[in-house]
């Protein structure tokens, strides 16, 4: 599709921040987190028979009759078996969700993005628009996931390295906006970019 741009990183790089800096300009936008989130709520009696047998620390996986992602995440970032399971049952249904809503924006002929962490990942997306990679070097994101999500060094890491190497993404990337040093910096690279990117998509048209 020719408006569609995928935003995607490793953990903790900027993508949402990229994200609702778009939003602010008034480009449209799809969150696959958003989309899990609302199926993992929608399938949370499932996941929770799916996980139990992982589950030997008897971590609580309902909270506010919602699905604790905090606490799924230390199954399924502990367990690769558990992470391909949960990778197997949610993908295909996000994905779905994800197309439907891109083929509606795709018709107002406008840029719009799609905010997938695991685009590389998955492999579920290709050749459906180009990709713009959020860059910041493992060492800056571990610090910062260890500072946003109150985690210790470990598990920071093991969902890092749960990731392709963000080195591998600049490669297969079409764009990259790098994020290492101040909001305000990154915010301006942002406005930047995508202003040009509007320009050269309104050129076309």
């Amino acid at each position: 599709m020719k408006n569609a741009f995928f935003v995607t990183a490793s953990i903790a790089c900027g993508k949402s921040s990229f994200i609702k800096i778009a939003n602010s300009m008034g480009f449209k936008s799809i969150s696959a987190d958003k989309i899990a989130h609302q199926i993992l709520d929608s399938f949370s009696k499932e996941l929770i028979e799916i996980f139990s047998p992982f589950n030997t620390d008897k971590l609580n996986l309902i909270n506010d009759h919602k699905i604790d992602r905090k606490n799924l995440g230390k199954i399924i970032f502990s367990n690769p078996q558990a992470k391909k399971i949960l990778e197997d049952f949610t993908h295909p249904k996000i994905r779905i969700k994800i197309l439907e809503q891109m083929q509606i924006l795709e018709q107002e002929n406008k840029p719009f993005f799609i905010e997938i962490p695991l685009f590389f990942e998955s492999g579920a997306y290709k050749n459906l628009g180009k990709v713009i990679l959020i860059y910041t070097s493992k060492e800056l994101s571990l610090k910062r996931l260890m500072q946003r999500d109150n985690l210790n060094k470990e598990e920071a890491l093991k969902r890092i390295n749960a990731l392709i190497d963000i080195e591998k993404k600049v490669s297969l990337a079409d764009f990259v906006i790098t994020n290492e040093s101040s909001y305000e910096i990154f915010q301006k690279k942002s406005i930047k970019f995508i202003e040009k990117l509007s320009k050269e998509a309104n050129e076309i048209l």
